[in-house]
């Protein structure tokens, strides 16, 4: 993944089906890198972050695997 990239997501079928929806009709996101949280205990949990619609959405790594390049050529 590449901070300020465009990405689609594919193989939405796959997905639960709460938030299927958002997502099979969200169009193309951007990747804008990691989002740490930092627990009281010292446990660090690694999310990512993306743009949909102008809007920032926290996803986990599992769904990284939804993610693939949008074709610039077209």
């Amino acid at each position: 993944m590449k901070i300020g990239k465009l990405y689609q997501v594919c193989h939405t079928w796959l997905l639960p089906h709460s938030s299927a929806e958002f997502w099979r009709n969200c169009g193309p996101v951007m990747y804008i890198g990691e989002d740490i949280i930092r627990r009281e205990d010292g446990k660090e949990i690694i999310n990512h972050a993306v743009l949909v619609d102008g809007k920032k959405r926290i996803i986990d790594r599992t769904f990284l695997k939804f993610l693939e390049p949008l074709d610039e050529n077209g």
